[in-house]
């Protein structure tokens, strides 16, 4: 596919973004966790590889065509990006609460395979999860729910993007909307959608913010250089593709010196 020279950049930035880590077999057992994050480096390795190959498939779909079919994929990655944003601003805290999360979790799994008759699964192997979570503190539960995480940790931007994924990801309106042409007042059906934005935009903000967490998290000298810089690049592409667009560029995307900690609107 050919992509708008602004697309084809975000897509080099994206080939450096995917190598930083992990590099050469690293992994969360591998690398130098700082302290407070000590108890939490495992799911943070799994949170934000759900990141970058959700990344990975939410391009590859975009070369098939299948850019409104990668919505849940797209939800899935800034669902995980606010959730490390969580886990790098309170660390190990977060075990506890994760673990309740898992006991409350195969507590309604198990009652829904019983409710269901399922005979394929021992149901007796929910019993240790549900175990682990007692005696836990539920004081934090709401944590678990993303719209609390994300009036926390997130920003407007990833509540709004939440939204318009949720919209095109469950039965709605809005998903059924690519699939039918409007312009005449009266619904035509079509079998494909109009072509849309180009994707590498939100896969290089969301990711480049997942290693940012990342960096909050392990220990790595090299990481963080080479972030710096990249972070840079990216914010230059957003400015210059909304001035493209015709969209205004938000304050703090305006100077290097205001923009080197800020939060990065969507497209």
């Amino acid at each position: 596919m050919t992509y708008p020279p602004v697309e084809q950049e975000y897509r080099v930035l994206l080939s450096r973004l995917l190598r930083l880590y992990p590099t050469g077999g690293a992994s969360a057992s591998r690398v130098r966790l700082r302290d407070p994050h000590f108890e939490v480096g495992h799911v943070a390795h799994g949170w934000y590889m759900r990141c970058h190959r959700g990344v990975q498939a939410v391009l590859v779909l975009e070369d098939a065509g299948f850019q409104v079919e990668a919505a849940p994929i797209r939800r899935s990655v800034l669902e995980h990006v606010v959730a490390l944003k969580w886990l790098a601003a309170q660390g190990s805290v977060v075990a506890g609460i994760l673990r309740r999360g898992a006991a409350n979790d195969a507590k309604r799994r198990k009652e829904a395979m019983r409710a269901a008759n399922w005979t394929s699964v021992d149901l007796g192997l929910f019993d240790a999860v549900i175990q682990d979570g007692h005696g836990i503190d539920s004081q934090y539960d709401n944590l678990l729910a993303f719209k609390h995480r994300c009036e926390r940790f997130g920003t407007s931007h990833d509540w709004t993007t939440y939204l318009a994924e949720t919209a095109q990801s469950h039965p709605s309106w809005e998903s059924a909307l690519p699939y039918l042409d409007v312009t005449t007042g009266k619904p035509v059906a079509r079998n494909a959608p109009n072509p849309l934005v180009d994707q590498a935009g939100f896969c290089a903000i969301h990711l480049l913010e997942a290693l940012i967490c990342i960096n909050q998290i392990i220990d790595s000298d090299s990481l963080a250089a080479a972030l710096d810089e990249i972070e840079l690049l990216v914010k230059a592409l957003v400015v210059r593709q909304r001035q493209e667009r015709g969209l205004p560029v938000p304050p703090e995307l305006r100077t290097d010196e205001s923009t080197k900690k800020a939060s990065i609107p969507d497209l």
